[in-house]
């Protein structure tokens, strides 16, 4: 990708640099990469019946790359499991992105529910499953949170959580398809920060890595803010680097997607996103560098101390270790996106050089999604306005 394509129906538009902060260092990968990736892939499609077609895609995908990034001293079997929740994640949600739900909310909710139902304690684990639970995809996800038991109730109940977030997020990008409504982009980075999966990932690392990490950690203000960033600049970066599939698609549901449907030219529409991430990367540098702060050294102050909410230095150091398993997802989304044949078929690398793609000059989901000029203004005004919170003052 190179030159752009001759044709006047496309333009080139340039990417960000968007190997800012942490992402500049190289991944590690796990040991057990290539060997379980085959395992999982094989796994995934005894349970599902998947066409021929769909299992090609779930190995062009390649997902245990990025969780082997995600998860880079995981023993093999906790590995496993975080490999079979990620080949199985892009199935599922291709039912509701460009699929056979993905306008279908009544029928969307009641696969979400029986998604749920073992999650949410719902159902008798020792009964045989009926109905949509009895789906091979239902059954492999059931799968997985049976597995995930060995790291106690603690993980088991926010991964849960998390999970049901998720499923809220997914419901509401199929009800804006259904009423043909275009959310404003505040809308859709909060529907995004949800639908993209992220925050379910954090404790599948937390199960994978074994980490013990206490309550009081979860509850800190700086990690809660944290967890939100790491959930923004993947879904930020992913919607830029998934545009042009999803152009081919006619997926309006994209960040870019949305500025462009407010009159914003393609680059423009890049360029007002990447604000976006580039304000999540220096958010993250400064909380990084409060949380890193040598308290023997110069003890914070009371506000910094309330913002933490870290009662002591080990409490801290298990804080850390979330962090990195934060950090490590969003990595491997970052390294994936351009190794995996997902979005940019065998391009990746000389797009990830280049920087350069060439999209549509008029994409058809621009006559079918119209949205208000004042909306799109007012929307933009909401993330220009309080886009993430201030560091309270020393």
């Amino acid at each position: 990708m190179d030159a752009p394509l001759p044709c006047s129906e496309y333009t080139r538009v340039r990417l960000p640099d968007l190997f800012r902060s942490f992402l500049k260092d190289q991944p590690r990968i796990n040991k057990h990469y290539e060997e379980v990736r085959h395992e999982s892939e094989e796994w995934l499609n005894s349970l599902g019946s998947f066409s021929p077609k769909m299992r090609a895609r779930i190995s062009r995908c390649d997902f245990s790359y990025f969780c082997a990034i995600a998860a880079p001293t995981a023993p093999r079997d906790r590995f496993r499991t975080l490999c079979d929740w990620g080949n199985w994640v892009f199935p599922f949600d291709d039912i509701f992105d460009n699929g056979e739900l993905r306008d279908q909310p009544k029928q969307a909710a009641l696969v979400l529910d029986s998604l749920m139902a073992l999650m949410l304690g719902h159902v008798d684990d020792n009964a045989e499953p009926t109905g949509l639970r009895a789906m091979p995809i239902i059954m492999a996800h059931d799968s997985v949170f049976r597995r995930m038991a060995v790291s106690g109730e603690g993980v088991r109940t926010r991964f849960a959580r998390a999970m049901q977030k998720y499923s809220t997020g997914v419901l509401v990008q199929v009800s804006d398809q259904f009423s043909h409504y275009t959310p404003d982009l505040a809308e859709i980075v909060l529907t995004r920060r949800e639908s993209a999966g992220v925050s379910p990932l954090y404790h599948l690392v937390e199960y994978a890595h074994g980490l013990s990490v206490p309550g009081e950690v979860f509850a800190s203000p700086i990690i809660k803010e944290m967890e939100v960033l790491g959930m923004d600049m993947v879904s930020i970066s992913n919607d830029m680097l998934s545009y042009l599939k999803e152009e081919r698609e006619q997926v309006p549901h994209n960040m870019v997607a949305v500025c462009r449907m407010r009159g914003l030219s393609a680059q423009q529409s890049f360029d007002t996103v990447s604000e976006l991430l580039v304000a999540c990367y220096t958010r993250w540098d400064e909380l990084e560098s409060l949380l890193n702060q040598d308290s023997s050294r110069e003890p914070p102050s009371e506000s910094v101390t309330a913002y933490l909410c870290l009662a002591d230095s080990a409490t801290r150091q298990q804080a850390l270790q979330y962090v990195e398993g934060i950090k490590n997802v969003v990595k491997a989304n970052m390294y994936w996106s351009f190794k995996s044949q997902r979005y940019f078929g065998q391009n990746g690398e000389s797009v990830r050089l280049s920087r350069g793609i060439d999209v549509l000059v008029h994409p058809a989901y621009l006559d079918k999604n119209t949205m208000s000029n004042d909306r799109c203004v007012q929307g933009m005004q909401r993330m220009a306005s309080k886009p993430w919170k201030k560091i309270p003052k020393q």
